[in-house]
């Protein structure tokens, strides 16, 4: 079998071949254009995607002459398309990172209160979520807001254009903030509290089944059979939790990209006491993902190597001489402000312990050891609810960092490891298209027929005791600041902003 995929992420999307043993043949990408037509907005057209989508798909038809695919599967980053009654698109898609809705998440905290909803939704409402944003569209774009026949994601759309088929998964829904990820099903206490009606939502189905097959004007367009099979998919940080083996027990998947994700399987529901961790449904039935979205990561490191001039790979021999914790030296890398393990919007980046003698490899050893330091508080409030994976599987652009991955491992005191295939969303759309296709064995089982060697990074116990005071010290540094924080973003020009968080 071989499957052709459509990866649309944050940063590009990408049309990938993958063989029905998950490997992949060849792939083609294009970036992402993402439209911010005022501040805190965040948009994509979607026809102008799914232009993109037809260029990748053709050029990687020309790459594979001969190859017939077995289906067509689809994941992109979270976002919601708005369709009038004849399924057209009444706007741009507004994604995940949107940020417009601020006041109307406090607004809904007004109504609803936050233990209230978090008990219900499995997660903290954030401008980020549907609710908030439909809040928006009926204040300020009545006139769009009142022709909406239906709310789908993304992904979902491009879907229907390939099927003309209109449904969605339920990882749209867990972050719609509508949902009741315990009853599985939209809540009719917060629907009736929000004033939104049901009827604004498709059915669901989940991500390893078929949505529809392949339009004969479809085809067309993109010189492929009509009728080919095409699987409903979903969000791609989802998407990527199961390439990534995220049902294997005792497994942990950290997607770690301008934001960082952490997850796990669970066969139970958790109830946090501390609103700390995010409960997504899982696909297989009665089990959860739970975990939750940190602050910017791969997206800080970035900035700080092109303000330096230096990159980790170029300091790599300088970098690893430098002792646990940079001599002395501790960075705040929430530049975009902190969500779990934290989960304080407003305390942005900072740095502690600069002097005179610190040098450009102190500063990225730093950073990377900042982001893991959330690592290490998340994982402490995943045990105290009965969850402490042994491993942590990187995947996402940074995975390919081994130098911040043995960094994770000192820090955390667990085995990390680095998949031989990292574009786990891309693998994972596969994954789900083969089991659609493959009755007789599971997801599970089909997943572990895919796994691939790994490279691994044992912890050192030297570092690892260092660094479990040094995680303490940066928890202590955000707990014992709020106040200089919060003022300081009273005195910005960008209060709250944040462009790059990634919840999926």
């Amino acid at each position: 079998m071989n499957f052709l995929v459509i990866d649309c992420g944050t940063s590009s999307c990408r049309a990938v071949v993958i063989s029905g043993c998950g490997k992949i043949r060849s792939q083609t990408r294009l970036p992402i254009r993402i439209s911010r037509p005022e501040p805190l907005f965040a948009e994509i057209d979607t026809d102008d995607l799914w232009h993109q989508v037809q260029q990748l798909i053709a050029t990687e038809i020309e790459k594979n002459p001969g190859i017939s695919f077995d289906a067509l599967g689809v994941s992109a980053m979270l976002g919601y398309v708005f369709l009038d009654k004849t399924d057209t698109p009444l706007m741009p898609a507004i994604i995940y990172s949107d940020s417009r809705a601020v006041a109307e998440c406090e607004e809904i905290r007004e109504q609803i209160p936050d233990k209230v909803f978090y008990a219900t939704t499995g997660r903290r409402i954030s401008p980020f979520l549907l609710a908030p944003k439909i809040r928006w569209m009926a204040k300020y774009r009545p006139e769009i807001f009142n022709r909406i026949e239906t709310i789908v994601g993304l992904k979902d759309d491009i879907v229907r254009r390939l099927t003309g088929q209109i449904q969605t998964d339920t990882a749209h829904l867990d972050y719609s903030g509508m949902y009741n990820v315990h009853q599985a099903r939209l809540d009719p206490a917060l629907l009736d509290a929000l004033k939104i009606g049901t009827h604004l939502f498709p059915s669901v189905n989940l991500p390893t089944r078929i949505a529809g097959t392949l339009t004969t004007d479809a085809g067309k367009k993109l010189k492929l059979p009509p009728g080919t099979p095409v699987v409903t998919g979903s969000t791609d940080g989802t998407t990527a939790m199961y390439g990534a083996g995220v049902l294997e027990e005792g497994n942990a998947v950290l997607v770690s990209g301008t934001t960082d994700v952490l997850m796990l399987g669970a066969d139970r529901a958790i109830d946090d006491d501390t609103g700390t961790l995010n409960l997504n449904t899982g696909i297989l039935p009665g089990t959860f993902l739970v975990g939750g979205p940190m602050g910017s990561s791969g997206g800080t490191l970035n900035r700080f190597e092109k303000m330096l001039g230096s990159s980790v790979n170029q300091l790599a021999g300088k970098i690893t001489a430098l002792p646990a914790g940079a001599d002395g030296l501790l960075f705040f890398p929430g530049l975009t402000g902190e969500r779990s393990p934290y989960w304080k919007a407003y305390l942005t980046g900072g740095v502690a312990g600069l002097t005179a003698t610190h040098r450009k490899e102190h500063l990225l050893l730093a950073i990377m050891e900042g982001c893991a330091y959330r690592l290490v508080r998340l994982l402490e409030i995943l045990t105290q609810n009965g969850l402490s994976p042994r491993t942590l599987t990187v995947v996402g652009g940074g995975a390919g960092n081994d130098i911040w991955n043995q960094i994770r491992a000192d820090v955390t005191g667990r085995k990390v490891l680095k998949p031989a295939v990292t574009e786990a969303t891309s693998l994972g759309t596969a994954l789900f298209c083969n089991a659609a296709l493959d009755t007789r064995r599971t997801l599970k089982e089909i997943t572990a027929s895919w796994q691939a060697d790994s490279t691994r990074c044992l912890p050192r116990k030297n570092r690892t005791a260092a660094y479990r005071k040094l995680a303490q010290l940066f928890t202590a540094y955000i707990e014992n600041n709020e106040t200089l924080y919060k003022r300081l973003v009273s005195l910005s020009r960008h209060p709250g902003g944040n462009e790059e968080w990634n919840d999926r």
